[in-house]
């Protein structure tokens, strides 16, 4: 019973960090198109390279998102699969 109750916190723990890993999956859609503005805008070299460094910069905050995000969700499964094992005992 305390290991279910263990199982259950761990989970709802998860899933809230889960949720703000959504809610930064949003800002980047934000970004996005700030990015695509700003591309649209550059006019001189050092605005190209700026913006440039700015859209790799994203691509790389994207990439580490969608890692954690992965690898949570992964967890996630693991801790509801103890816990429905638990359960059926």
């Amino acid at each position: 019973m305390l290991k279910q109750l263990m199982l259950a916190k761990k989970i709802e723990q998860a899933r809230e960090i889960l949720n703000g890993y959504l809610e930064e999956e949003n800002k980047f859609t934000t970004r996005s198109e700030e990015l695509e503005t700003a591309i649209d805008e550059a006019k001189t070299d050092e605005e190209i390279t700026t913006v440039e460094e700015e859209v790799t910069k994203l691509e790389e905050d994207k990439t580490e998102l969608l890692e954690k995000k992965s690898k949570l969700e992964g967890e996630i499964a693991e801790l509801e699969g103890e816990l429905e094992e638990l359960n059926s005992k």
